[in-house]
């Protein structure tokens, strides 16, 4: 918890808790996240052995359209972390990089 209370107050990620429909309306997922202009970071924590990140194009994040991920990760909460705080910056040479397919003519 100490890792995902530094993601939110330190590096200023967002934080929505998501409950369940049915009363009593417990914890279901949490969900963090942090937009650097064009990508979107997205973590989400079922439990400390179910979680998933990944860096999105924004704008696929938006409306119904299908996102699309230049970065995923599943796995324990432990790993997950340790994959973002490995990830680098979306302007960083080292970044991996979404392959669009070329416009047909």
């Amino acid at each position: 918890m100490q890792r995902l209370r530094h993601l939110h107050q330190v590096r200023g990620w967002s934080f929505d808790p998501l409950r369940s429909p049915d009363p009593p309306h417990e914890l279901a997922e949490l969900i963090y996240s942090f937009c650097h202009g064009q990508w979107l970071d997205v973590l989400r924590v079922r439990s400390d052995t179910d979680a998933q990140a990944g860096r999105f194009l924004t704008e696929s994040m938006v409306g119904s359209g299908c996102p699309r991920a230049c970065w995923l990760a599943t796995g324990t909460l432990a790993d997950v972390l340790d994959g973002l705080d490995d990830l680098p910056l979306p302007m960083s040479q080292l970044t991996p990089r979404l392959l669009l397919p070329a416009i047909v003519r």
